[in-house]
């Protein structure tokens, strides 16, 4: 995988049934969630805030007008909403959901990897990286190489 990427061939999309183990790439969702979630509470705190101050003053028995406590618990249950909702679209947004055909299904070397293979998909177009590519996995003893027109 490391010499591929070295070749710079083009996108490599790879396909196991377990995680790989010197997988580098960190997800991005988490700081996702988190960013949506403080945007949740600022926008549920603002917004309460404004109405009982500005838009809507109520002056009942004393009580101030930015009544801060009464704001948090609906401002921490929106902050939940809003992460939630953040979570689920950037998790569909990063594994490119929902696709519901690739070309690559249709490739008889998929069929293994669901259980015990492994598959990488080269995404190009041209042929001098192909043939590059073709090159590199016969070095590495790839078990098939095959090629599907799109």
């Amino acid at each position: 995988m490391h010499r591929l990427r070295e070749a710079r061939i083009g996108p490599i999309e790879t396909y196991t049934p377990a995680p790989l183990e010197d997988a580098s790439e960190q997800s991005s969702i988490p700081a996702i969630v988190l960013l949506a979630g403080l945007l949740g509470a600022a926008a549920s705190f603002g917004l309460q805030a404004w109405s009982s101050m500005v838009a809507y003053p109520f002056h009942i028995g004393g009580r101030p007008q930015f009544a801060w406590p009464s704001f948090v618990v609906t401002a921490f249950e929106n902050a939940v909403l809003v992460a939630v909702v953040g979570g689920f679209l950037s998790f569909l947004i990063a594994s490119r959901m929902p696709r519901l055909y690739d070309l690559v299904d249709e490739a008889d070397a998929m069929r293994p990897a669901s259980s015990d293979g492994w598959v990488l998909a080269i995404l190009t177009d041209e042929t001098a990286p192909l043939a590059r590519a073709r090159t590199l996995l016969r070095t590495l003893n790839a078990a098939r190489i095959e090629d599907i027109g799109g």
